[in-house]
C-alpha cells in the first residue's frame, strides 16, 4: 500500500470515528432525554401546604421537588412551568429551569449520582371562585449545552423538546387564612354629655333581683345607706327650696325576660314615687310651720306649692345603657367583648344568652354590676333638668339642629344601630366642624361598617384637629390595616399605645396574623383568652383542640365562630360535630352554604348526603 493510500484511510478512519463519537453523544443525550421521561413517576413533588392556601388576599403556591439518584441526566435541561386553572381562566406561573451538571446558564443544578430536592414559590393574587383551581406543571426536557434564558413558555425553546406527564401540584385552595377579624377594636371618643347637670341631689332605692317590694335592710339599702339619701333630699328641699322638676325613673338589670322587666321597673317606679311624696309632705308641713300657715289652710298651701313642681315617673325596663357605661369602667377581663355583644346583637334574647355562656364572667357581672342596676333613682332639679334617654333619642331623629354637640354625641353613643351612629356623627362633623371627636367618631363606625373612602377622609380630619389623639391614632391603624398598609399600621398602633390606647395593645396582634406570623400572634393574644382572633391564630399554627376550646368560650357564638369550630372538627375528622356546627354557621349566614361548598376544609365530606342538605341552596 502506498502512503497516500495509507493517509487517505486514515482520514476516512478518523472522520468515522468522529462521526460516530458524535452520533452516540447524540444518542445518548435523546437517551437520557427519552430515559427521564419515562421515568419522570419517581420525581416528587409535594405542595406545603397541601392543597396550596391564601394569605392576605393572595395565592401562596409553594411545592418542594424530590429528583431521585441516577435520574437526571448531564446534558439534559427540564422547563418547569406550574399553571393555576380554575373556571374563569388560567394563570401562568413564574417558570423554573432545572439542569444537569454539563448545562450551563441559569437554572437549579441537579446531580446524577446523589440527585437532589429544589423549592418553588410564586403568588398571584386571589379572585371568588378560585376555591377549587388546581395547581398542574408539565415538565418540557431538552438536550442542550447551555439552558434557554430567553424562553418564558415551553413554546419558546428553541431546541428539539420532549413534553413529560402532567403533575398535579394541588388540588383546591385553602382560603381559611382569610378568617382573621381585622376589624380589631375600634375607639370611640369619650362622651362629655353630663346627664346630671342642673340636678342638684339624687337617691337611689336598691330591690332584689325580680321584686320591686321595699326593704330598707336589704343588703345594697344598707350599703348605700338610701333612708339617709332620702333624708338627704329632705335636708336640700328644706334648704334651697322646692325644685323645678322631680324625676323617678325605676330599672331592672338586663338578664330575664324583658316584659318581667318592664313590669318590675314599673313596680320600682311607684314605690319610689310613694317615698318622695312622703318627704315632699314632710318637706312641705315644715315649710307651712316656718311660714306660720294655719292648720286649717296647710292642705291647700300644700296643694299650691305641689303645682309649681313638674314630678315625672318613668318605667325604663333593662338598663343597657348603664350596664355598658359600668362594665367598661369595670376590671372585668372580657369587659371589650361584652360591649361588642351589646353594641352588635340586636335580638335581646340572644344578647343575653351570649354573655351567660361564659359563666365566669356572668358570675362576676352577677355579682359586680347588676345589683347596681335594680334600682329606682329620684332626682331634684333646680334648674332646666336634661333631657331623657328616649328624648332625646327622638330629637336626634327628628330635628338634630336643636341638640347641641354633647346631647348629639351621647344619643349616637346610646343608640346601638351603627347606621344610626353613623348618621348622627356625620350631622356631628357637618355642623359642629370644630369638635375632633365628631370626625374621629364617624370614622371609626365608617370603619367598622366597611366604608374605607369615608373613614379615611373623617380620620383625616380628625388627625388635623387632634394629631396626637390615641383614639384617632388607634382607628387610622385599623384603617391601614384594612389598606394592607402594615408598616404604617404598625408605626400607628405603637404610637397610640404611647399615648395610652388599650385598644391598640389589642389591634396589634392582627399583624402577625395577617402575615401569617401565628405563633408570636398567639403569644401576644395570650391576655385575650376567649377571644376569635385567638381561636383562629391556634387553628393556623395547628393547635386545633385549643382552638375549639377557645371557640367554645367565646361570648358573641355568631356564625363566624360555629363556622370556625366547623373547620375545626374537619380538621380532627369529627363528621358529627363538624355538620353540626356548620348547620348552625348556614342557618344563620345563609352566603355561608356557598362558601361551605367550595370550602377544601369540608372536601372529605363533599360527597356526603346531610353535608349536601346543608349547603343546599334553596
Amino acid at each position: 500500500m502506498t502512503k497516500p493510500q495509507k493517509v487517505i484511510r486514515f482520514m476516512k478512519k478518523s472522520i468515522f470515528t468522529a462521526t460516530l463519537m458524535i452520533f452516540c453523544v447524540l444518542f445518548a443525550g435523546c437517551n437520557g432525554l427519552s430515559k427521564m421521561k419515562n421515568n419522570s413517576k419517581k420525581v416528587r413533588y409535594q405542595a406545603t401546604p397541601n392543597p396550596v392556601e391564601t394569605r392576605d388576599d393572595k395565592v401562596v403556591v409553594k411545592f418542594v421537588g424530590s429528583i431521585p439518584e441516577k435520574y437526571f441526566a448531564k446534558g439534559v435541561a427540564v422547563f418547569i412551568q406550574p399553571i393555576f386553572t380554575w373556571e374563569g381562566g388560567s394563570i401562568p406561573l413564574e417558570p423554573l429551569t432545572l439542569k444537569g451538571e454539563n448545562v450551563n446558564g441559569e437554572g437549579v443544578t441537579i446531580n446524577y449520582e446523589n440527585g437532589g430536592r429544589f423549592t418553588y414559590t410564586d403568588e398571584f393574587d386571589f379572585r371568588p371562585g378560585m376555591e377549587t383551581g388546581r395547581v398542574t406543571l408539565t415538565p418540557v426536557g431538552y438536550k442542550a449545552s447551555t439552558t434557554d434564558d430567553e424562553a418564558k413558555f415551553a413554546d419558546e425553546i428553541q431546541y428539539p423538546t420532549k413534553t413529560f406527564p402532567t403533575v398535579l401540584i394541588s388540588d383546591g385552595v385553602n382560603t381559611t387564612s382569610t378568617w382573621v377579624n381585622i376589624r380589631g377594636n375600634i375607639s370611640i371618643s369619650p362622651i362629655n354629655y353630663n346627664k346630671t347637670q342642673g340636678v342638684i341631689e339624687t337617691a337611689d332605692i336598691y330591690f332584689p333581683n325580680g321584686l320591686s317590694t321595699l326593704d330598707w335592710n336589704f343588703q345594697m339599702n344598707r350599703t348605700f345607706n338610701s333612708k339617709a339619701q332620702l333624708e338627704e333630699l329632705k335636708r336640700i328641699m328644706l334648704e334651697n327650696g322646692l325644685p323645678k322638676q322631680i324625676t323617678i325613673t325605676g330599672w331592672a338589670s338586663p338578664e330575664g325576660e324583658e316584659t318581667n322587666n318592664v313590669g318590675v321597673s314599673k313596680g320600682r317606679a311607684e314605690i319610689a314615687t310613694v317615698q318622695i311624696k312622703r318627704v315632699l309632705d314632710e318637706v312641705l308641713t315644715i315649710m307651712a310651720q316656718r311660714a306660720n300657715i294655719p292648720s286649717y289652710e296647710i292642705d291647700h298651701f300644700k296643694y299650691e306649692q305641689l303645682k309649681q313642681i313638674v314630678i315625672t315617673t318613668r318605667a325604663a325596663g333593662e338598663d343597657w345603657v348603664h350596664f355598658v357605661i359600668m362594665v367598661e369602667e369595670s376590671d372585668i377581663q372580657d369587659k371589650h367583648a361584652i360591649v361588642n355583644i351589646v353594641e352588635t346583637q340586636q335580638n335581646l334574647i340572644k344578647r343575653e344568652q351570649m354573655i351567660k355562656n361564659m359563666a365566669d364572667t356572668y358570675t362576676q357581672l352577677n355579682t359586680q354590676i347588676f345589683p347596681n342596676l335594680r334600682r329606682a333613682q329620684i332626682a331634684l332639679y333646680y334648674s332646666e333638668a336634661r333631657k331623657t334617654d328616649p328624648e332625646l333619642a327622638k330629637q336626634a331623629s327628628l330635628n338634630p339642629a336643636k341638640l347641641t354637640f354633647d346631647e348629639l354625641m351621647y344619643a349616637a353613643y346610646i343608640n346601638y344601630n351603627y347606621e344610626t351612629k353613623l348618621k348622627y356623627y356625620k350631622w356631628a362633623t357637618e355642623n359642629h366642624s370644630s369638635e375632633w371627636a365628631g370626625w374621629n367618631n364617624a370614622g371609626a363606625v365608617s370603619f367598622y361598617l366597611g366604608n374605607y373612602a369615608e373613614a379615611e377622609r373623617y380620620l383625616n380630619m380628625a388627625r388635623q384637629l387632634n394629631p396626637h389623639n390615641p383614639d384617632v391614632l388607634n382607628n387610622t391603624g385599623l384603617l391601614c390595616l384594612a389598606q394592607k398598609d402594615y408598616a404604617l399600621a404598625r408605626f400607628y398602633f405603637e404610637e397610640a399605645q404611647r399615648q395610652g390606647s388599650n385598644d391598640a395593645e389589642t389591634n396589634l396582634p392582627i399583624l402577625n396574623l395577617k402575615k401569617g406570623n401565628y405563633k408570636e400572634a398567639i403569644q401576644q393574644l395570650k391576655g385575650s383568652t376567649c377571644s376569635f382572633n385567638l381561636a383562629f391564630a391556634q387553628l393556623m399554627n395547628g393547635e386545633t383542640s385549643n382552638a375549639i376550646r377557645t371557640l367554645d368560650c367565646c361570648l358573641d357564638q355568631n356564625a363566624d365562630v360555629y363556622y370556625l369550630r366547623a373547620v375545626a372538627y374537619a380538621r380532627l375528622g369529627d363528621k358529627v360535630n363538624c355538620l353540626k356546627n356548620l348547620k348552625v354557621a348556614c342557618d344563620e349566614e345563609y352566603n355561608y352554604k356557598e362558601r361551605a361548598a367550595v370550602d377544601v376544609e369540608f372536601k372529605s365530606f363533599w360527597d356526603d348526603e346531610e353535608f349536601k342538605l346543608i349547603v343546599k341552596l334553596w
